[in-house]
């Protein structure tokens, strides 16, 4: 891993850097959105003396960017829907605007850079979920965003991840040597009080939310394991008045209707909901439960632990590493350990109250800021590296 000690030879570097947003499709792309959004903000808050240039599709010509003078959006006539042209126009196009705008260090925030660039070049690899489930996105799909990843880890100068966990994928997967890649977690803004009583009123009504309840969020992937959760919320509902609140996307090709049949009365679909309603959905609840297949990260666990509700999440990929010791564990391929864990949780109170301050406690570990001047480290180091 890069260093993060700054000497004074870094400090005297001025760059220009260029960030790579091609891929952003807000409100869809889910965790890599985040990440951006937390990175940038990181970047600009401890950063005035390097220039940004971020690189936008169409359909993020109104992403809120930093309000920095030393950020620039450039919108590129692609759009990120449109995945094979927007491959092509990263690979073709992009290195020649690089060019144009006079780009020192080129960052891709979402697994994909051009493979030939006229400057150094960063990659985030958030995780290898695509290579290690068969069944997580659609054949084409996947083939491609396999190749065009693979190959942007091995011919970029560095590359960045979010987890050890991950880091580990990737290298024994990819074939990189562990020097090439620093790991830069992921964190949350969001603190403070929820909303007031008369907003959630308006919040319960608006949502159809039944108190107490159970909250999980959903995903554009099959990993989230939606279904499984279904199954072992059933195995308890009979001992507790909880209804189950699932948050967010549940993709089209996930078939709930066997699994919802019988408890229709008991599970709310909220749909995606607006930034601002997470906070106090998440804090009303009285258990999180994220019962995923494979994380990469996991940044609910941290949204959840922010939110001052207890977590009980699976022993899957980075789950343990991110959540620490404010979370329960259990397998996520056993209704029976899902189930009890549930039933425990919701029977001893005592219990989500510990798992809810050493959750508060776990939350030190992460900041945006730490990850900006980790990543802006990654940055020197490479245009550095280019200059000897």
């Amino acid at each position: 891993m890069m260093g993060n000690e700054k000497s004074g030879t870094d400090r005297a570097i001025r760059m220009k850097i260029g960030i790579n947003l091609l891929y952003l499709l807000p409100g869809v792309v889910g965790g890599t959105e985040t990440y951006a959004a937390g990175l940038l903000r990181g970047l600009a808050e401890i950063d005035r003396q390097n220039d940004y240039c971020v690189f936008v599709n169409r359909e993020s010509e109104y992403w809120p960017l930093p309000q920095a003078v030393n950020f620039t959006r450039i919108v590129c006539p692609i759009r990120a829907a449109g995945r094979v042209s927007r491959y092509l126009f990263e690979q073709m196009q992009l290195p020649r605007l690089l060019a144009r705008y006079r780009i020192d260090v080129v960052h891709s925030l979402g697994y994909v850079g051009p493979l030939v660039a006229p400057c150094p070049s960063v990659v985030t690899i958030h995780d290898l979920n695509y290579i290690a489930l068969k069944h997580a996105m659609p054949g084409v799909r996947r083939i491609a965003l396999r190749f065009f990843s693979i190959q942007s880890a091995r011919r970029a100068n560095h590359v960045i991840t979010v987890s050890n966990f991950s880091k580990s994928e990737i290298c024994r997967t990819i074939k990189l040597d562990p020097g090439k890649v620093t790991v830069t977690h992921e964190a949350v803004w969001r603190s403070g009080a929820p909303n007031s009583a008369e907003n959630w009123v308006e919040l319960t009504g608006r949502y159809r939310i039944r108190t107490p309840y159970v909250v999980a969020f959903g995903g554009r992937t099959l990993n989230k394991n939606i279904p499984h959760l279904i199954r072992a919320f059933a195995r308890v509902k009979e001992a507790f008045p909880h209804s189950l609140v699932l948050i967010g996307h549940i993709p089209s090709d996930v078939d709930l209707a066997s699994e919802t049949r019988e408890m229709r009365d008991r599970i709310t679909m909220t749909g995606i909901v607006p930034e601002a309603h997470l906070l106090p959905l998440l804090s009303h609840a009285e258990l999180f439960v994220l019962p995923s297949l494979y994380e990469g990260f996991g940044l609910p666990v941290l949204e959840a632990q922010a939110a001052a509700v207890a977590v009980a999440c699976s022993t899957a990929g980075s789950l343990p590493e991110v959540g620490g010791d404010g979370a329960i564990y259990f397998d996520p391929t056993s209704l029976e350990a899902t189930a009890d864990t549930i039933r425990r949780c919701l029977t001893d109170p005592a219990f989500r109250s510990q798992l809810i301050l050493k959750g508060r406690a776990n939350l030190v570990r992460f900041s945006w800021e730490k990850t900006a001047q980790e990543t802006l480290s990654v940055y020197q180091e490479v245009f550095k590296q280019s200059h000897v």
